[in-house]
């Protein structure tokens, strides 16, 4: 969550640790944080797997193997302020990555082209690097994602040319993204609504690959990484996912007014002791704006009520106002003003958790 929600923690240096590779792949959502009291709309959406990887051997490239790697699991190096001033944005990774030193292993570069082995990024996903922790912190990307990674490099890190995919990766570009869905959506403040999509090669075939979603008003409406929609505000928001560099035509989605159940401070806590109190973030000995999750509940609630972030103008938490409330910024948008999106080093909260703390924040962030 955010260094200040001050300052992002992902502009904390952690000791001993390094953010010159990716961010997490921790994975789906924490269902059980809302113990039931807190009901969503619909169940899980079906839109393949977040691992670009599946399939049969054939060309890849770097736009549509590789980048979407960074894009699904590199969120803290992103926004307008990426951790250790590497981003992994589209458009901005190759530059960032390819023949430049890693700020923590001088003279070994992050990507050393057809050398797998010299290549930091490589070293820092996996298990036990020589400097810092592995990245993700917390998680690990998985062996497909990995093998994508290495077969990349080690075919000279092509920033356009196809390059042998790895064993088992999908062959072939994408040739069309399509939302599974009769538009327009209508979707109420503080509910959830799933929603997929189809993917398919350039002859027409569906296939699996990995997706990125977005809103192109986060305040309004947030999407997260598994396709899930949430309202937050009332008003329209255009609706897009994207696979390998193409993305779909837009539907519209409309935010209604609704006053949804009511959620608790003790069902925040069960979400962000797991998020936000967690090594290097936001705990004793590591506290960006002077936030800590893991202090008494009673702390916290002061902390995030009565105190306003350090480095931007708001308060954290603005009862029954989550679009004033810092909070829910650094949650929602892809790049609020300060720092990336939170949690720290991971993919974007789940709709159902987000949809936790603003109905808390809806119903008067009371401390109960």
């Amino acid at each position: 969550m955010s260094g200040a929600l001050s300052s992002a923690c992902n502009l904390v240096s952690l000791p001993g640790a390094e953010t010159d590779g990716g961010s997490t792949d921790t994975g789906g959502t924490t269902a059980d944080a809302t113990s039931g009291e807190v009901p969503t709309t619909g169940g899980a959406p079906t839109t393949g797997p977040g691992d670009p990887s599946g399939g049969v051997p054939g060309d890849c490239d770097f736009p549509g193997a590789v980048q979407p790697i960074f894009t699904a699991s590199c969120s803290c190096h992103a926004g307008g302020q990426p951790a250790a001033g590497l981003s992994l944005a589209a458009g901005e990774a190759y530059a960032a990555l390819v023949g430049i030193d890693s700020s923590q292993a001088p003279g070994v570069l992050r990507v050393a082209p057809g050398d797998p082995e010299g290549s930091f990024l490589l070293e820092k996903i996996l298990p036990a690097p020589s400097v810092g922790q592995q990245m993700p912190i917390g998680g690990s990307l998985s062996e497909g994602q990995v093998a994508t990674i290495t077969a990349w490099i080690a075919a000279g890190a092509p920033e356009a040319e196809v390059f042998a995919c790895a064993p088992g990766q999908e062959a072939g570009d994408v040739g069309e993204v399509e939302l599974d869905v009769d538009g327009p959506l209508q979707v109420q403040v503080g509910e959830t609504l799933p929603v997929s999509a189809i993917v398919k090669d350039p002859e027409g075939d569906p296939i699996e690959a990995a997706l990125t979603w977005k809103s192109s008003e986060e305040l309004k409406l947030y999407v997260d990484g598994q396709g899930v929609l949430l309202g937050v505000s009332p008003g329209t928001a255009l609706l897009t996912a994207s696979a390998g560099g193409v993305t779909s035509a837009a539907v519209m989605v409309e935010v209604v007014e609704h006053d949804p159940p009511a959620a608790t401070f003790t069902q925040v806590l069960a979400i962000t002791d797991v998020r936000c109190a967690t090594a290097g973030c936001h705990v004793d000995g590591v506290e960006p704006g002077d936030l800590r999750f893991d202090r008494d509940p009673d702390k916290l609630w002061e902390e995030l009520v009565e105190d306003e972030a350090e480095q931007v103008n708001m308060p954290r938490v603005d009862a029954n106002a989550p679009t004033n409330s810092y909070l829910m910024h650094k949650l929602v948008l892809t790049a609020p003003a300060v720092g990336g999106r939170m949690p720290f080093g991971g993919p974007p909260i789940a709709a159902a958790e987000a949809q936790v703390i603003l109905r808390w924040i809806l119903s008067g962030a009371e401390f109960n």
